[in-house]
């Protein structure tokens, strides 16, 4: 009888090991930011903690110039970055595969000098290959403009700000730092109702860590619903995590409307596609499906 109860206790315990499962590891992302408002989603789910939550962890770097963050997604430092639909074709075109996850919600802003919009004749800060050259073309097709092209957004703002410029194309919030500099927004309506800045994700990671994407969005999805309900949030942690922001900026800064992960329609992203095409004098191989992978919105 207790050889009996011997075995009997024996097959329980290694059927319960059997059965039991391992912690499941947790999933790492390495992002890149920009210095804008689109980060406010990231930075509160991150501050509450819902990549946590989800076993997601999350880092962070902050970029301000877009040619240092092609240079980390390229070596790998990092696996996805925020960027722009424009950015991201010509990327897929020259065979740097990845893929917009979502839409993130830009808010960018035209800078002026006293009494530069009433010219017919204006000179524009931008970067070439960019959002900020397209949406130049799309708000300001009244002016003769003289397009500028400077890559790095403090240097950009600096050129406005001593009058080397008429006019610089910026993201907000850095656009605010721009008024306290005695320069005037010019603000528009988002083309077609979206803004052209993404997260994108290398194919490799979207390939090796689907589960992480998917808790990221989650997340960030969570995040977006506290911003829809308090914008103040979003005002909080874009100054608390954003270098070099001046606190006065707070109340000052233009906030988008923020929206869970989405995509744009094919109708937007062959307009991108075809506005690119001009720029870079040639016609790409990629279509609307080349850029966006929807396995993430939506889940």
């Amino acid at each position: 009888m207790k050889r009996m109860l011997l075995v009997l206790t024996i097959i329980f315990i290694l059927a319960t090991g059997c059965t039991s499962k391992a912690p499941e590891e947790k999933g790492v992302l390495n992002i890149g930011l920009m210095p804008a408002v689109d980060t406010a989603p990231i930075f509160l789910a991150q501050e509450n903690g819902y990549f946590e939550e989800l076993n997601l962890e999350v880092n962070i770097q902050i970029f301000t110039n877009a040619q240092d963050r092609q240079s980390a997604l390229q070596t790998g430092s990092i696996d996805g970055a925020m960027t722009d639909l424009v950015a991201l074709a010509t990327n897929v075109n020259g065979g740097f595969q990845m893929k917009a996850t979502t839409l993130t919600d830009g808010m960018f802003i035209l800078l002026a000098n006293e009494g530069a919009k009433d010219k017919t004749e204006i000179k524009v800060g931008m970067m070439e290959i960019s959002v900020s050259n397209f949406l130049v073309d799309q708000w300001l097709s009244e002016y003769d403009v003289e397009k500028v092209y400077i890559n790095a957004i403090p240097g950009r703002l600096e050129a406005v700000v001593t009058n080397q410029l008429d006019m610089g194309l910026l993201p907000e919030p850095i656009a605010s730092v721009g008024v306290l500099q005695g320069l005037e927004k010019i603000v528009y309506e988002p083309v077609d109702g979206f803004s052209p800045d993404v997260m994108a994700f290398t194919q490799k990671t979207i390939d090796e860590k689907s589960n992480a994407l998917l808790a990221f969005h989650k997340a960030y999805n969570k995040a977006v619903k506290d911003l829809q309900a308090d914008e103040n949030l979003a005002r909080e942690v874009i100054i608390g995590n954003i270098p070099n922001m001046n606190e006065k900026l707070k109340d000052m800064m233009n906030l988008p409307t923020y929206h869970e992960a989405r995509l744009p329609d094919d109708a937007y992203l062959n307009k991108i596609i075809e506005w690119t095409n001009g720029v870079i004098g040639e016609t790409m191989n990629v279509s609307a499906d080349d850029l966006i992978d929807k396995q993430f919105v939506n889940k």
